[in-house]
């Protein structure tokens, strides 16, 4: 019941989104990266911090796993950078589990944004560690096994602003390595750093 819950509340999202989305309101630009937006300056192209959690595919477990990704992403001149870190497992994430991924990730990307939404994609290299179950043919029965190895991750957010700042949007993702890879969907908040002050 609780893996139900983890694939539909991703694919619900896709759902709820056109609902929500109404026509933007206009915002001003008043100077280079700066604009008005119901009555407040922000920040155009601002970094953001997301958090998101959801359900995926292990391909080594072969079965839906609990996934979490924490990552902060700065833009310069139009190319974004991305830092962070990841996790799937077969488990709740915050428990210990021999069945687990872990990748701290940095990635290059770019984003779309308007008003309402913001889009982004980025990919790039991890450091990937943690342990997988296989079958061990000399004890003739599953065993854990530590890695720790080089990779690549990609990510495609999609955010629904409910407020310039402050958003929750989908996440998809894939991870990959020799020795565990997974891809996933998640739902994600979205925390942007664009607020500069009250416009008077």
């Amino acid at each position: 019941m609780i893996r139900k819950l983890l694939i539909m509340l991703p694919l619900s999202f896709l759902m709820i989104v056109p609902s929500l989305a109404q026509e933007a309101d206009s915002s001003v630009v008043i100077g280079k990266n700066r604009m008005v937006y119901k009555g407040r300056i922000y920040k155009q192209n601002a970094p953001y911090l997301s958090f998101g959690y959801g359900a995926g595919y292990g391909f080594e477990s072969q079965q839906v796993e609990q996934n979490m990704t924490i990552s902060y992403q700065h833009f310069i001149k139009g190319v974004g950078l991305r830092v962070g870190y990841h996790s799937s497992s077969d488990t709740k994430i915050w428990w210990r589990s021999w069945q687990k991924l872990n990748d701290l990730f940095i990635g290059v990307g770019h984003r779309w944004e308007t008003n309402k939404f913001n889009l982004a994609a980025f990919a790039g290299p991890t450091y990937a560690y943690g342990t997988y179950i296989a079958w061990n043919e000399q004890r003739q029965k599953d065993w854990a096994y530590p890695f720790n190895t080089l990779g690549g991750l990609a990510e495609v957010q999609l955010t629904y602003r409910i407020m310039y700042d402050l958003g929750v949007g989908l996440s998809l993702y894939g991870s990959v390595n020799r020795y565990y890879s997974a891809t996933g969907a998640q739902i994600h908040l979205f925390f942007s750093t664009a607020f500069v002050s009250n416009y008077l």
